[in-house]
C-alpha cells in the first residue's frame, strides 16, 4: 500500500502538468470589418476553424510548439503567420488582416435551343385576288362566308349591314383587321362595314 500512495501522486501530478492549449483571434478585411466564415488552418495538421459572425476563431492545439497558421476566405488573399506558444502558456492570440483578391473566373458560354413558333392565335390571310373575285356586289362580311370558322349574315339589305361571326363570337368581341389597322369601333367593339 505504501507503494502505491507514491505512484498514485506522481501520475496525478504528470496528468495535472498537461495544459491545454489554444490559438485564437480574429479575421478581419482591411477595413477592419469581420470577414465571417473566414477559414484558418494550421499547416501540417488537420486542424483548423471557420471565422464566427464576429470574425472570431478559435483552435485547440493540445500542446505548445511551434505552429503555422494560415487563414483564407473567399474574395481575398490567404495569408500564413508563424505562432509559437511556449509549454505552461495554455493561448495565444494571431488575428489576421486579409486583402481583397479578384477571382478571375472561365468564361461562360450559354446555349440554348427553343421549338419553332406556332402562332396561339388562329388566323387566315384572304388576298387581295380573293376578295375581288367572291365580293362581287356584296359586304366584305359575305365574301368571308367560305372561310373557315366564319359565318356572315346581312340584316337589312342595305350597304354595310353585314354581321359577321367568328367560332361563335359576333363582330363585337373579335378584332378585324385591314392591312393591321383595327377596324372595330373604340366604344362599342362594332365593325361597320360601308
Amino acid at each position: 500500500m505504501t507503494m502505491l500512495m507514491p505512484m498514485f501522486l506522481f501520475g496525478q501530478a504528470v496528468i495535472e502538468e498537461k495544459v491545454e492549449t489554444s490559438i485564437g483571434g480574429v479575421v478581419s478585411d482591411e477595413s477592419n470589418n469581420p470577414i465571417v466564415g473566414a477559414n484558418v488552418i494550421v499547416e501540417g495538421t488537420d486542424l483548423g476553424s471557420a471565422a464566427d459572425a464576429d470574425g472570431y476563431y478559435s483552435i485547440d492545439l493540445g500542446a505548445g510548439g511551434s505552429y503555422t497558421l494560415t487563414a483564407s476566405a473567399i474574395g481575398y488573399e490567404s495569408q500564413s503567420s508563424e505562432a509559437s506558444i511556449k509549454e505552461g502558456d495554455n493561448s495565444r492570440i494571431v488575428n489576421f488582416v486579409l486583402s481583397v483578391s479578384a477571382i478571375e473566373l472561365s468564361a461562360l458560354e450559354v446555349l440554348a435551343s427553343r421549338a419553332d413558333e406556332k402562332t396561339p392565335v388562329a388566323h387566315t390571310t384572304v388576298s387581295k385576288e380573293e376578295i375581288e373575285f367572291r365580293l362581287g356586289s356584296q359586304d366584305l362580311p359575305m365574301s368571308l362566308n367560305l372561310t373557315p370558322s366564319v359565318y356572315a349574315t346581312q340584316q337589312g339589305g342595305g350597304a354595310g349591314d353585314a354581321r359577321i361571326n367568328v367560332r361563335g363570337f359576333n363582330q363585337r368581341n373579335v378584332a378585324v383587321m385591314i392591312n393591321g389597322v383595327p377596324q372595330n369601333d373604340m366604344e362599342n367593339g362594332w365593325v361597320y362595314w360601308s
